[in-house]
């Protein structure tokens, strides 16, 4: 819809002075043109050619237009055309200037989009009546669309909230359930308000309205995250939003990872939806109770999903509300040991759960301890030992790496601090940076402060990358990477190898070390392309200055070969797993040697 027609449609024929743009290659024309429309009430632009009416238009915005057929650079069909396919251009009158008997052009005229069409010589007399004839029709006719786009909304949209609607909800719902591949889940939310006839009952029905408004686009906020779009497997383009009636909504959730991401999702609801409101002057605290259910897991058709995503919602408001329930019992308790899992992190990563371990980094050649890795490390009281394949990627997922990343820096901090104070100084630790959000975390600011804070020398750490980091923000992460160069940190590429590898980023990145994945080490000995591969990283490295640490070294053997191709450092079982920091102060004291 152009401009015009967002004003009401006002009566175009009726409007004061309507723009009209006139295009002709004669400039005699042109000038007539202006000067008969000029004395009718109109205002008049005029152009020479086709190119300059289409840059025109966009620019003005005419109520109508004038134009030849035969003009240079671009004639009238094709800027007529052109016209068309713009936004503002679909419906806008065109009147064409044709020869008396050229019925050809007249019938190109109407294919290319044309209103009318009206002969040379112009009747100037005439020409005012077909140009308000065509206002007063165009006028009319945009009116019927208005009409059309408001009945269309009163059709598919709430009007309270301006969300879809049940009709709209059901139709949609029936297509993607049409459209759903067999690899693919569908998930359907349920949303109750508890407590909002509390809500209407002692503050009114107009501070209700304003609640389901406000809740609205909450939820609508609580999709549209980034991190509720990485739960689902696409561009999640058909995610939609609908308020039933009353105080009940309905989300869509289309192209699911996992049943249980639906549950994240409807978490997430809850958690925005739980926190204050603001109804005049009045704090208002609710909360809600969702249903979900999946496709083709609780059925098969619109009626049956949205049927068993209410069942189970009513479930959750009968066992206590501001919780939400799947249809399925055993999905269910999937949900909750989630949920509890969550939690349970969440308390860990702010609290003293979360330890770090030191796995030792021996020099290949003499078999000194120069150094660590350090290793994040969680015993749960309800769970036991968790492994960091399992916490790590939830740390992430949840929103939690820049306050996880921040202790490891001071964890470590503090550690090297103590083993300074007992006299251990030349020792190296490595900390891991999780690629998720990494340009976001400051990290050279935070390194700043920690040596300061514990007065150590930035000789004394380590920073561990993967190649992902450098592939995602390349600019960016190089920016930071050549800050923790000038601060004088270490810089090393993890698991190198194993995803992104490209000389590139060695040859553009300020990378003091390489770490030859475990991958390509376990098979050493007997895979003579391993074997090849790994000489040809160490040799590739130390060309370029850079150190080489070899990942996941189980036998002497393995030492050996690694020995005799001039590998820096090994890390790995046949040294020692990681262990705790009282342990690895024991290694460190006794100056500890591991020789082939």
């Amino acid at each position: 819809m152009n401009q015009h027609e967002d004003n009401d449609n006002q009566n175009l024929e009726a409007s004061e002075n309507p723009l009209i743009l006139a295009v002709d290659d004669d400039e005699a024309i042109r000038m007539l043109m202006k000067a008969a429309l000029d004395g009718y009430g109109f205002r008049v632009e005029v152009v020479e050619n086709g190119r300059k009416a289409v840059d025109a238009f966009g620019k003005l915005n005419p109520h109508a237009m004038l134009m030849d057929v035969n003009m240079p650079e671009m004639d009238g069909f094709t800027a007529c055309k052109a016209i068309r396919s713009l936004p503002n251009g679909k419906h806008v009158p065109v009147l064409m200037m044709t020869g008396l008997d050229d019925m050809e052009s007249i019938d190109r005229a109407f294919t290319v989009g044309a209103t009318d069409f009206i002969s040379k010589p112009i009747n100037w007399a005439i020409l005012k009546y077909r140009i308000k004839y065509m206002l007063r029709a165009s006028a009319a006719f945009n009116d019927v669309i208005l009409q059309q786009k408001q009945i269309q909304e009163l059709a598919y949209y709430d009007h309270l909230t301006g969300l879809a609607n049940r009709t709209m909800f059901r139709e949609n719902l029936i297509r993607e359930v049409e459209n759903c591949a067999e690899d693919e889940l569908l998930g359907v939310l349920f949303l109750d308000l508890d407590r909002f006839k509390l809500v209407n009952d002692s503050l009114g029905h107009k501070a209700g309205d304003m609640l389901l408004r406000q809740v609205a686009e909450r939820i609508k906020t609580s999709i549209r995250t980034t991190d509720g779009l990485a739960w689902l497997k696409n561009d999640a383009k058909q995610v939609m939003v609908s308020r039933l009636g009353g105080d009940e909504f309905t989300v869509l959730l289309p192209n699911l990872k996992a049943p249980d991401n639906a549950g994240l999702v409807a978490k997430r609801i809850n958690e925005k939806l739980c926190r204050v409101f603001y109804i005049d002057d009045h704090e208002v605290f609710i909360s809600s109770s969702i249903g979900i259910s999946l496709f083709p897991l609780d059925g098969n058709d619109a009626e049956s999903l949205i049927s068993n995503a209410d069942l189970a919602m009513y479930h959750a408001k009968e066992i206590g509300g501001n919780r939400f329930q799947f249809f399925e019992q055993a999905l269910n308790i999937q949900a909750k040991n989630r949920l509890e899992f969550e939690n349970d992190l969440r308390k860990a990563v702010i609290g003293d759960e979360i330890t770090l371990f030191y796995q030792p980094q021996v020099s290949l050649l003499d078999g000194r301890i120069i150094g660590a890795e350090a290793l994040s490390r969680w015993h749960n009281p309800r769970m036991g030992n968790v492994s960091p394949a399992e916490f790590i990627p939830a740390i992430e997922e949840m929103g939690l790496v820049v306050p996880f990343t921040d202790w490891v820096i001071r964890e470590a901090g503090r550690r090297l601090l103590e083993w300074y104070d007992q006299g251990i100084k030349a020792i190296r630790v490595a900390v891991n940076i999780s690629s998720k959000h990494f340009v976001e975390q400051e990290i050279p600011d935070k390194i700043i402060k920690m040596l300061k804070a514990y007065n150590l020398p930035s000789s004394c750490l380590e920073v561990e990358l993967t190649e992902s980091v450098m592939a995602a923000q390349g600019s960016q992460t190089l920016d930071i990477l050549n800050q923790l160069k000038e601060i004088g940190l270490t810089i090393s590429v993890d698991d190198f190898g194993t995803g992104y590898s490209s000389l590139s980023y060695l040859k553009t990145f300020p990378v003091d070390v390489v770490k030859i994945d475990r991958f390509f080490i376990k098979d050493i000995l007997t895979g003579k392309k391993d074997e090849s591969i790994v000489k040809a990283m160490i040799s590739m490295a130390h060309s370029m200055d850079m150190k080489v640490v070899a990942e996941g070294i189980e036998t002497r053997e393995q030492l050996a070969l690694l020995h005799r191709m001039g590998c820096d450092y090994g890390q790995g079982f046949l040294f020692s797993p990681a262990v705790t920091r009282d342990e690895f102060t024991s290694m460190l004291k006794a100056k500890k040697r591991f020789l082939p």
